[in-house]
């Protein structure tokens, strides 16, 4: 199946690699950084109040970041969520944590490639700029360049985040279009250009939590309470990584666990 986007908008121990490298990280590779979090199948079992990141941070220009979610067993109202975080410093896990909300060390670009509200709605945002900002700014603030939208019916489906050379994002579901979804407001050179910065001094890694405050499409799913969050489960599997590796430890490649690309969406070269 050709992939079709929702929205356009060996490497050393250590350090940078020249080449990108299709990545396949596990337990060893991954930061625990709050809650219950279970370790298998390349992702994570989020259970409660809990995050996860990445050790490594990728330049991912070129490249891509995929991955299966299972939201079967998640309550109403509650985030769950996968993005990437562009921490200045090696990335301990919550001593250095950082995304667009925060200020100094604590601020960073924040690409939320999918947050779901429980099993009803998912949305995108790009957030490059550390400002308040106001909305409908192509900047990408702290409002963020967002575009939402139904979740399957499945409530388990594939999801993958292509970053292209000039700096903007595709992101596809089960390799789909879905009509009208689409990055608004769409995100300026500007804004494109700090995510080709970043990437390239200082890379991005993966965060990925579960939470109960705020939500995409309240308006318009279930409302659910704090209450069901401690219930609440979360499921990432399959996770590659395509990239190079700007800072942290070279992660577990796939060759390495013997795992190919398979058809259809995974290991599809980008457009």
């Amino acid at each position: 199946m050709a992939l079709v986007p929702l929205f356009h908008a060996s490497a050393a121990k250590t350090g940078t690699s020249d080449l990108p490298t299709l990545f396949c990280p596990t337990q060893t590779d991954m930061n625990s950084e709050f809650g219950n979090a279970e370790f298998g199948n390349n992702g994570w079992i989020l259970t409660g109040d809990a995050r996860v990141s990445s050790k490594t941070a990728w330049n991912l220009l070129g490249g891509y970041m995929q991955f299966t979610m299972d939201v079967s067993n998640t309550a109403d109202g509650v985030n769950t969520n996968f993005y990437t975080s562009s921490p200045g410093k090696e990335n301990l896990g919550a001593s250095t944590y950082c995304d667009d909300q925060g200020d100094g060390e604590q601020g960073c670009m924040e690409m939320d490639i999918i947050e779901n509200n429980g099993k009803c709605a998912m949305q995108t945002t790009v957030h490059t700029f550390q400002t308040d900002g106001q909305p409908n700014n192509g900047d990408c603030d702290r409002w963020g360049c967002a575009a939402s939208m139904p979740l399957p019916d499945s409530h388990v489906f594939e999801i993958k985040a292509m970053f292209n050379e000039d700096g903007s994002m595709d992101v596809f579901l089960d390799g789909a279009l879905h009509t009208g979804y689409s990055l608004y407001p769409v995100p300026s050179d500007n804004s494109n250009s700090v995510v080709v910065s970043t990437m390239n001094s200082i890379g991005a890694v993966i965060e990925s939590s579960q939470w109960f405050g705020w939500a995409p499409e309240s308006d318009s799913c279930p409302s659910g309470s704090s209450g069901g969050l401690s219930s609440s489960v979360l499921k990432i599997s399959d996770v590659q990584v395509f990239g190079k590796v700007v800072q942290g430890p070279t992660p577990t490649l796939c060759s390495e666990l013997m795992l190919d690309p398979t058809p259809g969406l995974r290991g599809v070269a980008k457009r």
